[in-house]
């Protein structure tokens, strides 16, 4: 019978796994990520929005009025480009964004309608409050190392999955 990893505060993993730091790192990741997602998904309920649509209008609206490439769009949020189609279609289907021409057919690029501003705007008090409720638990010095941290691992990850890629 197959062991599964126990759901107790510690995060203890399984005894062939728990001498494995990276194992643990990596299993607290995914479970923190698991705790974090549906909290902010609730939060962004009330916006009529999904974390996917709302991480798509921040990305669009510190693009500014020219809007970014839906490659750019996928990278930034490291989803397919299936999936990106998607998540525009949708967020043009309620005018919150809009695809515009570009010289090089083969590119389309996308930037928020002023629904979109207004839609982003309205929602972004109660993802702060999700956002600082969820972190207080860490000092600022706490935050500003998770930050680092995390960066360094997203930047290498990202490093890691061009080269698979073979870009």
């Amino acid at each position: 019978m197959a062991r599964s990893a126990p759901e107790d505060e510690a995060g203890q993993l399984p005894k062939d796994l728990e001498r494995s730091v990276d194992a643990v790192l990596v299993f607290n990741l995914v479970r923190t990520h698991g705790y974090v997602s549906p909290y902010i998904d609730q939060t962004l309920k009330a916006g009529k929005l999904t974390g996917a649509q709302f991480n798509t209008l921040l990305a669009l609206g510190s693009a500014g009025d020219e809007g970014m490439l839906m490659g750019e769009i996928g990278e930034r949020l490291v989803v397919s480009k299936s999936n990106v189609t998607g998540l525009i279609d949708r967020l043009e289907k309620h005018g919150l964004v809009e695809r515009c021409e570009t010289p090089d057919r083969r590119a389309t690029r996308v930037r928020l309608t002023s629904e979109g501003r207004a839609a982003l705007y309205e929602v972004l008090p109660a993802y702060r409050g999700a956002v600082c409720e969820l972190t207080d638990c860490l000092s600022p010095a706490e935050k500003a190392s998770l930050i680092e941290l995390l960066t360094k691992l997203r930047r290498e990850l990202r490093r890691k999955w061009r080269e698979a890629k073979g870009s």
